[in-house]
């Protein structure tokens, strides 16, 4: 057997490690570059990416290295120690910066808790006042005045009164003795309480209103008294009552006067204390209370005045008279004056100078009349209804006589227009078919009243009238008002006469009065039966043409104050039927820069393409070439040369001429056309600002009322 030295053993040993150490090593060299690529990617990745995670730490970490490079180089530096006293320094500020803003947080809290407390309190405060308005009569003006009135619950009635007086600035007019606060209704001006200070004086305010409120049902009242005057006790349930005094012989009802009442009293205690003021005896007093148009008896002594009803303002009418009291309530004078004053008004009525008709009997005579008739009025009169006229004032004025006069009557509500005219006879002098009344309302038109058999019963109390002479309106007769109309005169209208026709009269009939009424009347035009026109009158617009055939009343509405135009024509009347259209047609001619006069068409339908037609026969222009549009404005629509090419809508595409902006749905509409084949002439500066002067003084001098609408409700095409 052979033998191998250990030493070969060794070697052969020591290759094969060398070469798996070897293998090994290129393997680690192999992850070692791999393991280095994979960090030139992550780290390029870390860059790219900045707000990672990784990268902000990466970032941190480079913040670091930096800041320790800075310190580490300023400590080879011989001005390293002040850097770092500053630091400390800084560091300190920012320690007393964030102390200094803790204390002011604090105290910011502290004093944000002294406003809501204050506020609280404030709130509460306001909580606890008692707010009323305060009233006064001043003891100098004799005016009401008034006043906020606002209290605290807590304080006592003299300092409540002291600040009442303080607030009404009664010094030094009266001392604050002669002062005392009462309850008060100031809707219906009664004194409900008083607050006595002998009573009070130790109550404090809130007691004595029901606690602290922001509204009451009541208000406060500082009432005054003279000095030799005392204070009467009210107690709560106080009543304001007007009193009015009925003078049994005459009808004459006094003005009413206030007294205050308690609803605990009964009848007859307020019958006591109304015979001590009006000095009248209680025993045969007799109390009516007025109850909307009616009154009622309060017979029954002994009833309360709250059991009757009465709460806290009343009207009562009181009388006393022994021999009318033992008549039935019914039969009794007082009843009748009672029920003509309580459904009478007063009228104030402007009246023509007296017309003397009656030989030997001049205009005092028979004012007179007048005044003796009331009496008599009443005392024949005992179921209601009826006229009751009585004279309050008349002017009497000598230097006056010939001309208007001014009356006030009262006059029983229930009398009819009829039954006034014929009260009125005496003053004026003429038969009632000799006067017209007119209502004058707040505006000053007039109405005239025609309905002879309506009465006065929707006519307020102090209402205006006046009474003209001349024909009053019989049955079936309405009177209008006629205005001429001139199409192509700035003043295009004016007042022509009044006439009276007969209802269901035909226009025809109607226009042939007219005529022969001008003629009487002087009237300055000339009118011929077929070539004139009636029309409405909306406004100052001239409306719907009336055909002859129609009836006045019946297929014309007319009402009191109605108006019509009365227009006359070059040539007879073209419109015959009621489904015609008449529109009134101004030529422009652009290339002049001018206007035609007015003319007019007569339209079957409401076709644009019918009306251009119409004005292609007018104007001989082709109807292609023609241009409509619709003039701005109410009658006579006029408009400047310089914008009637721009401002005007012209051709609108519209299938009627109803349609917008045209909307024509009755007579008397304004129409513009145009040849669209010519050119608008150039004008020069000096020459518009000559035609500007020249437009603007024609424009100004036509009378233009308002921009509404010349047509009616009702389409007629």
């Amino acid at each position: 057997m052979i033998t191998v030295p250990e030493e070969v053993l060794l070697d052969k040993e020591l290759s094969e490690f060398n070469s798996q150490f070897n293998e090994i090593k290129g393997r680690n060299k192999e992850l070692s570059d791999k393991l280095s690529k994979m960090k030139i990617g992550y780290l390029r990745s870390l860059s790219s990416n900045t707000d990672s995670a990784a990268g902000k730490v990466r970032r941190g970490m480079a913040f670091e290295i930096d800041d320790c490079k800075f310190h580490l180089e300023a400590m080879t530096r011989p001005d390293y120690q002040p850097l770092v006293d500053d630091k400390r320094i800084i560091e300190k500020l920012q320690e007393r910066i964030t102390i200094t803003n803790m204390e002011l947080i604090i105290k910011r809290e502290h004093n944000e808790k002294i406003i809501k407390d204050i506020k609280d309190n404030v709130e509460k405060k306001e909580r606890q006042m008692c707010k009323f308005k305060l009233f006064c009569v001043h003891p100098v003006t004799g005016k009401m005045i008034e006043s906020r009135f606002k209290v605290h619950q807590d304080i006592k009635l003299p300092q409540a009164l002291a600040e009442a007086y303080k607030i009404m600035k009664l010094a030094p007019h009266i001392p604050i003795e002669r002062c005392r606060l009462v309850k008060y209704d100031d809707y219906a001006e009664a004194m409900d309480q008083s607050f006595d200070l002998d009573e009070f004086q130790d109550h404090f305010f809130g007691q004595l209103v029901g606690g602290a409120r922001s509204y009451y049902s009541f208000e406060m009242f500082l009432e005054t008294r003279k000095e030799n005057e005392t204070f009467k006790k009210y107690n709560k349930g106080g009543m304001k009552l007007m009193i009015a005094v009925i003078d049994l012989s005459t009808g004459d009802v006094a003005p009413a006067e206030p007294i205050r009442a308690e609803q605990g009293w009964t009848v007859g205690e307020l019958k006591q204390y109304i015979g001590e003021i009006f000095n009248l005896d209680p025993s045969c007093m007799r109390l009516i209370l007025e109850v909307y148009k009616d009154g009622r008896h309060l017979p029954n002594d002994a009833s309360s005045l709250k059991g009757e009803g009465l709460y806290r303002k009343h009207t009562l009418f009181v009388a006393s008279d022994s021999e009318d009291y033992d008549r039935q309530y019914k039969e009794s004078f007082m009843y009748k004056h009672v029920d003509a004053h309580i459904n009478s008004v007063l009228l104030y009525i402007t009246l023509p100078p007296f017309q003397e008709h009656t030989p030997g009997r001049g205009e005092e005579e028979e004012k007179e009349d007048v005044k003796s008739k009331p009496s008599s009025s009443v005392e024949g009169r005992k179921g209601g209804g009826g006229g009751v006229l009585k004279v309050v004032s008349f002017s009497r004025n000598e230097e006056e006589k010939g001309k208007k006069r001014d009356i006030q009557i009262r006059v029983d509500q229930r009398t009819t227009l009829a039954q006034l005219k014929e009260e009125l006879v005496p003053l004026i002098g003429v038969p009632p078919t000799g006067f017209k009344v007119y209502r004058v309302y707040n505006n000053q038109q007039e109405y005239e009243m025609e309905r002879l058999t309506d009465s006065l019963m929707a006519i307020p109390s102090e209402s205006r009238f006046v009474v003209r002479l001349g024909r009053a309106l019989q049955v079936g007769e309405c009177r209008i008002k006629l205005f001429l109309l001139h199409i192509d005169n700035t003043e295009f209208f004016n007042l022509m006469m009044e006439s009276v026709v007969a209802k269901n009269t035909p226009v025809r009939e109607f226009k042939k009065q007219i005529i022969e009424e001008a003629k009487v009347q002087g009237i300055d035009c000339v009118l011929e039966l077929d070539k004139m026109r009636l029309r409405k009158k909306t406004w100052r617009s001239p409306g719907t043409v009336y055909l002859d055939h129609q009836l006045i009343d019946k297929d014309i509405h007319v009402y009191a104050g109605s108006e019509m135009y009365v227009e006359p024509l070059k040539e007879p009347e073209k419109m015959k039927l009621p489904t015609q259209m008449q529109v009134y047609v101004r030529r422009w001619r652009p290339s002049e820069c001018s206007v035609d006069p007015t003319e007019e068409v007569i339209l079957d339908t409401a076709s644009p393409l019918d009306l251009k037609k119409k004005l292609s026969e007018l104007s001989e222009v082709p109807v292609d070439a023609i241009s409509v549009a619709k003039g701005l404005g109410s009658f006579p629509a006029e408009i400047s040369c310089l914008d009637i090419e721009n401002e005007l809508e012209w051709d609108p595409a519209i299938q009627s001429i109803s349609q917008t902006p045209f909307s024509l749905y009755d007579d008397g509409g304004v129409i513009y056309y145009k040849d669209n084949r010519e050119k608008m002439k150039e004008i020069t500066a000096k020459e518009r600002a000559e035609i500007e002067k020249t437009e603007n003084k024609r424009i100004n001098s036509v009378r233009v009322y308002g921009t509404g609408s010349s047509s009616s409700s009702g389409s007629k095409i």
